[in-house]
């Protein structure tokens, strides 16, 4: 079947390289052959990696480093300009045909162990993403935890929006999610999802109350339009939200004010952005909509499997103290 697959994706599998073992494949491409393209890994337990290289030989090496199991090499030439697009499709394809993938972006399953598994087993993670049953925490409780100077960072933000007057309804929103859509949400912390506070981004159209950032990207955004004062809010959840055409009319009508495709990176081959009505109108749909909650579970768990938030630097702890543990 995996043969199949690697023909399909355009590989043709009677081209590919026994290279386990090698440290370099220069014969394969001398400098008079254009080494630009997209290339495919085969590593002797069966898994596959697909990448790009302005340089094949190059960027081997530079795998061959880290990895002494790459067992297969494929190639196909793709211009410089269109190395983005085609390796995205490739993977998205790949992983849709039931090629296992080790890829961290565009797709939507990590495969092996990673460092969430540290915190919450892999056993943990499926049960909280099918029932949605609350982690234990053990007691961990990181605002008691870490040192004065990173509390008082984003303390005067904080205490600006604590005097909106939609802070309220925010508050009790932001609890729902945090509760319903990360696991282990305390022992995560920081080091898995970050939460800003009056951070700059579109200040000066819309600026934003908060944003709730998963691994490299923004999965809840509230803030409020700077011409009209009303409130905006819009999430990130997995394509299996709208299993059907219907029942994604049905929930905009009820709900929404946009839905979506979106295509950030690290979120999967399916995903779509929600642009709700209101601040209330999305914690009803947390509340009423077991579908909404299990895609939330899904879309953060992928992303939390993929690493570590690169927005821990902006969590604003007084915040996530008022809402959690207030």
């Amino acid at each position: 079947m995996s043969l199949q697959i690697i023909d399909e994706l355009g590989f043709k599998e009677a081209a590919g390289h026994e290279v386990l073992g090698r440290v370099s494949i220069a014969d394969l491409f001398p400098k008079s052959r254009n080494r630009c393209g997209i290339y495919l890994l085969q590593f002797s337990d069966g898994t596959y990696y697909i990448g790009q290289a302005v340089d094949a030989v190059r960027r081997f090496a530079q795998h061959r480093k880290n990895y002494d199991t790459i067992a297969h090499y494929w190639f196909q030439r793709v211009t410089k300009l269109q190395l983005d697009s085609v390796e995205q499709q490739l993977i998205r394809q790949a992983e849709q045909a039931g090629l296992l993938l080790t890829n961290k972006t565009f797709v939507t399953n990590v495969v092996g162990e990673t460092d969430l598994d540290l915190l919450v087993s892999p056993a943990e993670q499926q049960t909280w993403v099918e029932t949605g049953s609350e982690l234990t925490n053990d007691g961990i409780d990181l605002s008691q935890a870490v040192e004065e100077r990173a509390k008082v960072k984003y303390r005067q933000n904080f205490l600006q929006l604590e005097q909106h007057r939609h802070y309220p309804q925010l508050r009790s929103l932001l609890r729902a999610y945090i509760q319903r859509g990360l696991p282990a949400y305390k022992k995560t912390e920081q080091a898995f999802w970050a939460l800003s506070c009056l951070p700059s981004t579109n200040k000066a159209t819309y600026p934003r109350f908060c944003s709730l950032n998963v691994n490299g990207m923004e999965v809840l955004v509230a803030g409020v339009e700077k011409k009209s004062q009303e409130p905006f809010v819009f999430t990130i959840v997995s394509g299996s939200m709208f299993p059907t055409a219907t029942e994604k009319h049905r929930f905009q009508k009820a709900y929404a004010r946009v839905i979506a495709a979106s295509d950030y990176r690290a979120a999967g081959v399916d995903q779509f952005v929600i642009h709700f009505r209101s601040l209330e109108a999305l914690q009803t749909a947390l509340e009423r909509e077991p579908t909404l909650r299990k895609s939330i579970r899904e879309m953060n768990l992928r992303l939390m499997r993929r690493g570590g938030t690169v927005y821990s630097p902006y969590h604003c702890f007084d915040l996530v103290a008022d809402v959690v543990r207030g």
